[in-house]
């Protein structure tokens, strides 16, 4: 494969979701696919690639008209991602061009909208949401969650690697923490069974305390991520890269800083829900928080005569 491994996974996503339908699951209801449904999520998210057979069958149930531009599409963004760049742009040119800076941010803003609109909806397909009883746990065994964690992010985890984490952290591997772990995990056979997540995301309901159980997650994050050495301009994971600063923004400044996060956490998002995470080539853990507050209560201009204050 080429160094650009997912551009017909980004073809699909954008096909279908032009076609009106966000969720992979309705939109599977709607046409004949020649393999697995699970295949599918694999091919889309990037993770698998077609065989050229299965390619071509691909592209006749989705319904596309042979020499068309849909068509060259489909097999440019296929063959993208098995040939060297070089290769590809000399068979099939460059694709979609773009001359102009104004043509450039409209593009970029339409992949924006619909990676949000995908990661919008989903998000809800493969995940497992905790009841009130687990979040009732994680408050009381609060020291145990980085073991709830390391199993969100592999597809399973043996005994001996919970005990690693265990070790890493200063924490005993006992009864307790597998009566914790089972909470979050499928039914094990026999003790010696690897821990299985539910779903690749494990995601904390909207009530009040789960939402106060967060925000102690993420004193509690902070205060290790400080402990540990700083990185002044790459972050890597011997360390913690830090910024913090008080600003003034206006509304204007606010929009384009909000609009630029959406696009990050999507990156962020769509990588957790459509990838192996920690069972990827090169991938680490790491801790990454955002915190933007407001601070009315240091702003004094309220205190200014009107003659001193700005027209």
């Amino acid at each position: 494969m080429s160094e650009n491994q997912q551009a017909f996974g980004a073809f699909l996503t954008q096909l279908r979701l032009e076609s009106g339908h966000l969720k992979i699951s309705t939109f599977l209801e709607t046409v004949n696919i020649p393999f697995s449904a699970n295949h599918y999520r694999d091919v889309e998210a990037g993770r698998k690639h077609l065989s050229l057979e299965s390619a071509v069958e691909l592209h006749d149930q989705l319904g596309i008209v042979p020499a068309s531009k849909s068509s060259f599409d489909y097999y440019w963004h296929y063959f993208r991602d098995l040939l060297p760049a070089p290769v590809h742009e000399m068979l099939f040119g460059k694709g979609v061009e773009v001359k102009d800076l104004s043509a450039m941010l409209e593009v970029r803003e339409h992949d924006s909208k619909l990676l949000r609109r995908a990661l919008s909806l989903s998000r809800y397909e493969r995940e497992f949401i905790v009841t009130e009883e687990i979040v009732a746990a994680f408050k009381e065994h609060f020291e145990l969650l980085p073991l709830m964690t390391y199993l969100y992010m592999v597809d399973s985890a043996s005994v001996a690697e919970i005990q690693a984490v265990c070790q890493q952290l200063g924490l005993a591997y006992d009864a307790r923490t597998e009566a914790f772990l089972s909470l979050v995990a499928k039914e094990r056979s026999t003790p010696q069974s690897p821990f299985v997540r539910h779903a690749p995301t494990l995601r904390m309901p909207r009530t009040a305390e789960a939402l106060a159980l967060k925000d102690r997650f993420l004193r509690h994050e902070i205060d290790r991520s400080l402990t540990k050495p700083e990185q002044s301009e790459y972050f890597n994971v011997s360390g913690s890269f830090k910024y913090s600063a008080m600003v003034t923004l206006k509304a204007a400044e606010i929009e384009e800083i909000q609009d630029r996060l959406v696009d990050l956490f999507s990156v962020i998002e769509v990588h957790n829900k459509s990838s192996g995470q920690l069972e990827d080539p090169g991938a680490d853990p790491y801790f990454f928080g955002l915190v933007v507050s407001g601070r009315p209560e240091y702003d004094g201009r309220a205190g200014r005569s009107k003659k001193n204050s700005r027209g």
